[in-house]
């Protein structure tokens, strides 16, 4: 069983490709009088790079994520001086620090975060073989997820970086078509409702990066109808070892934590990552999880589609992120996914390299059971590239008052300033 056939199988819509481009869309608004802080976070123990921790400004609607090195980079208007910053991750106490303590910092600072014990109750106890807590949680899809057709809203975004400037953004309101969850070929269905995107020409030099099939790909992370492993589920055991950590709390409930990895000595590129279950229900809740491409050159051909000759490119990592949530009725569902891949690209003819992050979420806003089939000719396909499929929902009233895409705005954030217009669209 050959690596690229389990993976093109297990991710077929994770690529990218890197083309030459000419022309001009509308540049992005330059914003002055800004700051910039950084930091690394780790775990206080392992001293382990924390994935997708999350950071904020305090009381303020800017956050993002550390990446797959646990590094972040966030910018904010300088009037936030004064304020803290909120460092914290799922099953650890969180940190804050001054926004001016990262000012002047003459090296990246480390951040180290303190875990915090969570006993599961007596009465909640389970056998704890991580393994057989895994093929319960899969055995059990059918009766803690939806066995019927669901309509879903959901706001998608994308982002491109080259170093730590944003190059190209998109956005966009999808309405998404879910089949039950039951093994079939059905596949989910998404279309654009609204759109729009922006390119900064300026900071591209002679390369431009496209993340083609963003949309589905967001889609395609559902591991509970798609399995993640890249394996047969009744051969985990030979291909991964598995641990169980400290419980968390999500939402107030009680979460298994289970982490994997491939085992030690094999070529292929698997996965590795955590796998969060519901102790009531022992429904899958979150999984975070990175492909094992670092220090491996043939992980290149995985992701890159196309390039120029003479164009030598790297991945350096790629980290993926599902959560689900629980609907009345008890059932759980498709809420929220990232994907964040890092990789770097060097000219024959240069001497430097050139770092280049893309970063997709997609979070749902509203369910219905009264579902239809998007129309054939409305559904993004595979081989779209997002920013210029929402070139053809523009609509400049939509957005009203959030008339800027804001990268450094939280998802959440951005929903709530355009909910008013979800709740028109839906009466």
């Amino acid at each position: 069983m050959k690596t690229y056939i389990i993976l093109k199988n297990a991710f077929k819509m994770l690529i990218m490709s890197i083309l030459f481009v000419s022309g001009a869309v509308f540049s992005l608004q330059a914003q002055e009088n800004t700051l910039y802080i950084s930091g690394k976070v780790v775990d206080s123990e392992t001293k382990r790079p924390m994935v997708f921790a999350s950071v904020s400004i305090q009381d303020v609607g800017i956050s993002i994520v550390t990446n797959g090195e646990g590094f972040f980079t966030l910018k904010f208007s300088r009037v936030y001086e004064d304020k803290n910053v909120n460092i914290s991750y799922l099953g650890y106490h969180t940190s804050v620090i001054p926004v001016k303590q990262f000012l002047g910092q003459e090296k990246t600072p480390i951040i180290a975060l303190i875990q915090a014990a969570l006993p599961i109750p007596m009465t909640t106890v389970r056998p704890q073989d991580p393994l057989e807590l895994v093929r319960e949680a899969f055995r059990r899809i059918k009766d803690n997820f939806p066995q019927d057709r669901m309509q879903m809203t959901g706001f998608y975004r994308e982002m491109i970086r080259k170093g730590n400037t944003y190059v190209t953004l998109s956005e966009a309101v999808v309405d998404v078509y879910k089949p039950p969850y039951t093994p079939t070929f059905a596949v989910d269905q998404v279309g654009i409702y609204k759109g729009r995107g922006s390119v900064d020409w300026a900071r591209i030099d002679t390369v431009f990066v496209k993340f083609q099939g963003g949309i589905r790909s967001a889609l395609e992370l559902d591991v509970a109808r798609n399995l993640f492993m890249g394996v047969n589920l009744t051969e985990v055991d030979k291909f991964y070892d598995f641990k169980i950590e400290n419980p968390v709390q999500m939402n107030d409930r009680i979460n298994y934590v289970i982490s994997f990895d491939q085992k030690p000595g094999q070529e292929d590129i698997l996965f590795r990552g955590k796998m969060f279950i519901d102790v009531e229900t022992m429904a899958i809740s979150r999984v975070e999880f990175n492909i094992n491409v670092e220090n491996r050159p043939q992980a290149t051909a995985i992701f890159i589609r196309r390039k120029p000759a003479g164009l030598r490119a790297q991945v350096e990592y790629a980290a993926y992120l599902v959560q689900y949530q629980q609907i009345p009725g008890g059932q759980w569902v498709f809420n929220y996914s990232r994907t964040d891949l890092k990789f770097n690209a060097k000219w024959d003819s240069k001497l430097f390299r050139q770092n280049y992050t893309i970063t997709s979420e997609m979070a749902m806003t509203e369910y219905s059971r009264e579902s239809y089939k998007i129309p054939q000719e409305s559904r993004v396909k595979t081989t779209d590239i997002t920013l210029y499929r929402v070139a053809d929902f523009e609509d400049a009233e939509f957005w009203e008052d959030y008339n800027i895409i804001e990268p450094e705005s939280s998802i959440e954030n951005v929903i709530s300033r355009i909910i008013r217009q979800l709740k028109r669209r839906q009466r």
